[in-house]
């Protein structure tokens, strides 16, 4: 529900929440709907008042969507260039002429290469070129099951998000400092060969690392436009309902049949919830990556 699931599904559940408890309440008499009741006045104040809130921060959301497509030539250029040059050292690492263009190929040939790198090592060790002690061979498993899980959790050309989920938590961060700890501590006993193999492991780490932190916002982008298109056509729908419920009511009389109140005042309220609902499903997904990839690097926050 956090992550993984579909925001208008999730949305959709909450407002159906909503709708069933006010309902229920409503046919339960805890409620009043009637003549006499405050329900115009909430749908004309406040209730109307929280859609054009809530249409307004959309338009907030574009704008800090928008902000992030802006730059000048330099600046796009440099961006360019940077994403340019990750490509271009994976797929040396991994020894081909190009890396792939979708996220998920992109992270699955990090992943791969970087298992079979620790396979080389592991090679070297058994061939009898190399003889590292235990807690080298410990960390380098560790590191080779890493890989090999990311990989096999990925498919091609599968939304960014789900490609997000794999990478959350701190595995990367370990592993790098693992990298880093073994490299410092038998930098003289290791051979060049493999010297060069576990520098190669530490820049697939660093690419993870630089990935997980690229995807993210692509991902967030992504959502948050998708989510002030989706508040602006509900917003919409929601600000004439909220009118409609409004002026149903008269002074001491409403303009529908009494018996009809329970039902068309719970619809009201499940429609003129909803661009909530769509903003608070959005926002749980964007908070808790948020929370999740606040790590970079070998830092990490308690």
């Amino acid at each position: 529900m956090l992550i993984e699931g579909d925001r208008r599904l999730v949305a959709s559940g909450i407002t159906v929440g909503i709708t069933g408890i006010v309902g229920a309440l409503l046919w339960g008499g805890v409620l009043a709907v009637g003549s006499d009741s405050a329900v115009d006045s909430l749908f004309s104040s406040g209730l109307t008042a929280g859609v054009i809130t809530l249409i307004t921060i959309s338009l907030s959301i574009n704008q800090l969507v928008i902000s992030r497509v802006f730059g000048t030539v330099e600046s796009l250029t440099d961006r360019l260039d940077a994403a340019r040059e990750l490509h271009e050292e994976v797929a040396t690492l991994a020894g081909r002429p190009s890396s792939p263009n979708d996220p998920a190929a992109f992270l699955s040939l990090i992943a791969k290469t970087l298992h079979v790198r620790v396979s080389t090592l592991r090679e070297m060790n058994e061939s009898g070129d190399w003889d590292p002690p235990s807690q080298v061979t410990s960390a380098l498993r560790d590191i080779g099951k890493y890989g090999e899980n990311i990989d096999s959790c990925l498919e091609n050309n599968i939304q960014v998000n789900a490609v997000l989920t794999i990478l959350l938590g701190t595995e990367y961060a370990v592993n790098l400092r693992a990298v880093q700890h073994l490299q410092n501590r038998y930098v003289e006993s290791l051979p060049d060969a493999v010297q060069a193999e576990f520098q190669a492991i530490e820049t697939l780490l660093e690419s993870i690392a630089v990935v997980r932190q690229f995807y993210k916002t692509i991902a967030l982008q992504q959502d948050f436009a998708e989510l002030s298109r989706m508040i602006v056509y509900t917003g919409l729908i929601a600000f004439v309902t909220a009118i409609v419920l409004t002026l149903v009511y008269r002074e001491n009389a409403v303009m529908i049949p009494t018996s009809t109140l329970p039902v068309v005042v719970t619809l009201g309220i499940g429609i003129v919830t909803a661009p909530l609902t769509l903003f608070v499903s959005y926002i749980l997904r964007a908070a808790t990556v948020a929370r999740q990839t606040v790590s970079v690097g070998p830092f990490i926050p308690p």
